[in-house]
């Protein structure tokens, strides 16, 4: 399963979402930092040992691997492994490099697709029809829209989704995409909100929930601060998601909504 995470336009907290749902995933899982803004991930995380990650062994060792032809080559000798197991696969530090490996990103994805043995979770950044991640979020299963709930939050989200159905109308490949927003956790009405948006309009788009708007979880999740979050809101609220996420990523129909 290849399962891309972003948003639709500011930061409403996918970096942190994939994060989470990476860490409660219950089968075998590589979290890819894959942020075409430039990613974080290696500049916040550490080994086991304590030891900073290699920023040059991830995505862009991938690519030059790619370039070569990626045929038998194992895709583990990419990763690294970070505090609490996770295993990970470092993104770019600047834009520039994410264009310069551009060419090979629809064979990258094509890879993580086909991983076997092992679901990849994407961290896409912002997903627009000029994303330089496209090929991922076109490869993947399901893409997960993270939003807030607020009015211009929802109107981009609607946007997106109207896009992704436009790109199906045309036959070409695209994910199941699914929306997540990221609210109080005594929020009982914006996930209904959406849903009854993206229904007025005729829009595919499965609301799934809510994750819990937890900043010092998710400080610790981003390397920022060390405290225990195993029962935060945070990571509670992710493991609910979890469930519902595969069963659409094996659901092999056209995307739904649901209230």
């Amino acid at each position: 399963m290849l399962l891309a995470v972003g948003s639709a336009k500011g930061a409403p907290g996918a970096t942190t979402t994939a994060r989470v749902l990476a860490a409660v995933w219950p089968q075998d899982v590589v979290l890819v930092d894959a942020d075409p803004a430039g990613g974080d991930l290696a500049l916040l995380a550490r080994r086991p040992d304590d030891g900073a990650l290699d920023p040059d062994r991830g995505l862009l060792s991938l690519a030059a691997d790619a370039r070569r032809g990626l045929g038998e080559r194992p895709l583990e000798d990419h990763l690294q492994q970070v505090e609490g197991g996770l295993e990970v696969i470092c993104g770019v530090s600047t834009p520039d490099q994410m264009a310069g490996i551009g060419p090979v990103l629809p064979q990258v994805a094509g890879a993580f697709a086909r991983w076997p043995g092992r679901d990849v979770l994407v961290d896409v950044g912002r997903v627009s029809p000029t994303s330089p991640t496209l090929p991922l979020v076109q490869a993947a299963d399901v893409l997960v829209l993270v939003a807030r709930p607020r009015i211009e939050s929802f109107a981009h989200v609607r946007e997106r989704v109207r896009w992704l159905a436009q790109l199906r109308e045309t036959n070409l490949r695209t994910p199941e995409v699914a929306v997540v927003l990221v609210a109080d956790s005594r929020d009982r009405t914006s996930a209904g909100d959406l849903a009854r948006l993206l229904a007025h309009d005729g829009l595919p788009g499965t609301v799934l929930g809510q994750l819990a708007d937890d900043t010092r979880a998710a400080d610790v999740l981003g390397g920022r601060v060390e405290r225990p979050v195993a029962r935060s809101l945070l990571v509670r609220s992710a493991r609910q998601l979890v469930d519902p996420l595969r069963a659409l990523s094996q659901s092999g129909r056209g995307v739904r909504t649901t209230a």
